[in-house]
């Protein structure tokens, strides 16, 4: 304060008079920016999205606080003319429209998981602020009719604070560990009407039966064999686009448990409170605009009051608008189905909807050209801002159908082993068979005793970014003379460099920790920290792009081959030659294991090398933390979620337990484990042939 009345009058008077205009503007406008956006960053990657509503988010609640807070302190100094009262009348009749924007939109509660655990804050918050609120109110209060207008609009603010209480509540951990899967077998019926002919109304179906699992597995809790037996039977009926597309709508329908009031508002109770809030909204509204003398006000505090009316029935529109068009009603039109009209209005509301769930996109790291680029400073590491830097060297690459399809082959294919071999209760058999990362391949090809040392005898980063070097090679030395499709592995290989080096989380829990790990991000960052495995890596690449224009046959690819295979191991001497830290260092991985893969024939090596990465993706998913999927559900979605969702609902998780239903008969006999082991069997198969 002292610093303001050192400035001239005319600032002071125009910082006197804007303050509480400025922040009750610049509150709506982070509220638009919240109502626009808000759901955007579900279907797109883009990260200046996430950034404008990241800043958004942060920024509306405490915008809104202290302008209330500003309007409570204005109030209690107001001393003057009748027309400095009837503004301040006015200006206080914006509180209720600040515990609006306190209340938030519908397309956005929470902007992390972790948000859903500070409920209690918020009720606290909802406590002080209706409280302070309140007071505003009652210190304005007349004998005027703005003051009777202010009751609807103070009461629909308190309804839309306390609705983002409850959801925030609604959606923590501890009430979704809560849930049970009863629901899931209520609502497996409905899956057995399907239509033919309306392929999106089946996929919509199906995601919301397999929601009640995956919302119950993401809890870290466990299923039972026999949702598993009826979500592989749904999933498997399914082509490898449709699965994707079911898995999408699944995945849309979590976000907006997770992410936004739907938990509520698309509940009985939840309608009920939205048709009474915009009916309130738009007779405060017509009253406002009929009944008030607009003479009595400032030309700006009306025009800021009309903005204000404008924003909170747009609010109640929009919500309108996706409470109709949402996944959550089409849903509810087929659960009601059969009625001519309810299909009538279902087909037109289809064509209204957009399909898109997801930035149907993934994410490329290209490792050897980021290499070029200079690495962020040090000093950016304390801002935090070294990560989104790298994010700079980040692609991303339409999902194609074909990559769908050798995914979901693949997969399937694991489940019908453990079907086939009825394995379904062996936990020991689904756990080897998950933990699979490009061994199972090799073995099948009975190629696996020449490759083990880059599969099970390395850790999973090394064998990552080996493989991954291997495959660049392989592309390089393909793509101009072979007619084989290279596209789909060389894909892979740069989505699981782009989770070893941006997202390591995902590959495990605890993996962005581990000390292997991150001696390979030193190699891979090429970091001079004084030892000579950063700068040797750093040399081989360079050594590696240069034969980007080379085939196998070529005398420059050749000899630099050989000059990687017989370098001298007495140091680095900074030209061009470099040091092979051990036998099974990653440099000499990467040169026996393309000499390996390009003396194959093309067909068979491409095969090879694009099994081997689908099944790293598939183990990468199984191991991933559910946090990390529900996290990345809020950045345009990740591939590895999907990929995890196929694997759950074909029941290749370890996230499952048999509990001996079929069998309870035998209570209290005793039977040897062997023999119990094989009953059990006996009645999943029998289950299976019934169903």
């Amino acid at each position: 304060m002292t610093m303001l009345k050192k400035l001239p009058e005319k600032v002071l008077n125009l910082w006197n008079n804007w303050e509480i205009r400025g922040m009750v503007l610049l509150s709506l406008l982070l509220q638009t920016i919240l109502i626009i956006f808000g759901s955007r960053r579900k279907t797109s990657g883009r990260i200046w999205i996430r950034i404008l509503v990241w800043s958004a988010y942060l920024s509306a609640d405490m915008v809104a606080t202290v302008a209330l807070g500003t309007l409570a302190r204005s109030l209690g100094d107001s001393s003057g003319d009748s027309s400095e009262k009837a503004n301040n009348s006015i200006q206080a009749f914006w509180a209720p429209f600040l515990l609006l924007h306190l209340g938030g939109p519908d397309t956005i509660t929470a902007y992390s998981i972790e948000d859903n655990e500070l409920w209690l804050r918020h009720l606290l918050g909802l406590v002080i602020q209706v409280g302070v609120a309140f007071y505003v109110f009652s210190r304005s209060w007349g004998s005027g009719i703005l003051s009777f207008i202010a009751i609807p609009v103070f009461v629909v603010g308190v309804v839309k604070y306390a609705e983002r209480t409850w959801v925030l509540w609604s959606s923590c951990s501890k009430s979704l560990k809560n849930s049970s899967l009863s629901d899931f077998w209520g609502s497996c019926h409905r899956t057995r009407i399907s239509n033919p002919q309306d392929l999106q109304r089946d996929y919509l179906l199906q995601a919301y039966v397999f929601s009640y699992i995956s919302k119950f597995a993401m809890q870290d809790l466990v299923p039972g064999i026999d949702e598993l037996i009826r979500s592989r039977e749904l999933i498997s009926k399914n082509e490898a686009d449709g699965a994707f597309k079911v898995v999408e709508a699944e995945l849309g329908l979590i976000y907006d448990m997770l992410y936004t009031k739907a938990p509520l508002i698309y509940s009985r109770g939840g309608i009920i409170l939205r048709c009474i809030s915009s009916l309130l909204s738009v007779i405060a509204f017509i009253t406002f605009q009929v009944k008030v003398d607009k003479h009595d006000y400032s030309t700006t505090d009306i025009a800021i009051t009309y903005l204000l009316f404008a924003a909170a029935v747009f609010l109640e529109f929009y919500a309108f608008l996706c409470l109709v068009l949402s996944d959550w009603t089409m849903i509810w039109l087929i659960d009601k189905g059969g009625n001519a009209l309810t299909s009538a209005i279902y087909s037109q509301l289809r064509k209204l909807t957009k399909s898109e769930r997801w930035s149907r996109s993934i994410s490329q790291y290209n490792l050897i050209s980021s290499s070029f680029e200079r690495e962020p400073h040090r000093c950016l590491e304390f801002l935090g801002i070294d990560d989104m830097m790298r994010q700079m060297h980040v692609n991303r690459k339409d999902l194609n159908g074909e990559l769908q399809g050798l995914i979901f082959r693949h997969l399937r294919e694991k489940a019908r082993k453990i079907k086939e071999d009825l394995n379904v209760v062996d936990k020991n058999i689904r756990s080897k068979i998950i933990g699979q990362r490009g061994d199972g391949v090799l073995e099948r090809e009975g190629l696996l005793q020449d490759y083990k040392w880059c599969t099970t005898e390395v850790e999973f980063s090394r064998s990552i970014l080996v493989w991954y070097l291997a495959t660049d090679i392989c592309y390089r030395a393909d793509k101009d003379g072979s007619n084989v499709s290279t596209e789909d592995g060389r894909c892979l290989s740069e989505y699981m460099m782009y989770l070893l080096v941006i997202r390591p989380n995902m590959l495990s829990k605890g993996f962005g920790d581990d000390e292997e790990y991150q001696e390979t991000l030193r190699d891979l960052r090429g970091l001079k920290d004084g030892e000579l495995r950063g700068r040797k890596y750093q040399r081989t690449l360079q050594e590696l792009w240069r034969l980007k224009d080379c085939g196998p046959d070529d005398e420059g690819y050749q000899r630099t081959l050989r000059e990687l295979r017989n370098s001298e191991s007495r140091g680095y001497d900074g030209g061009s030659q470099f040091i092979w830290k051990t036998e099974k260092s990653v440099l000499r991985g990467v040169d026996v294991l393309a000499r390996q893969l390009l003396s194959l024939a093309p067909e068979k090596r491409w095969e090879i090398i694009k099994e081997v990465w689908v099944e790293m993706v598939a183990y990468a998913a199984a191991h991933c933390p559910w946090k990390e999927h529900t996290q990345q559900l809020r950045r345009g979605g990740e591939l590895l979620t999907h990929v995890s969702l196929l694997m759950l609902h074909l029941g290749l998780s370890e996230q499952y337990e048999y509990k001996r239903s079929g069998i309870s008969y035998l209570k209290g006999v005793s039977i040897p484990k062997i023999l119990l082991k094989y009953i059990d069997r006996y009645y999943i198969f029998l289950d299976i042939r019934i169903k």
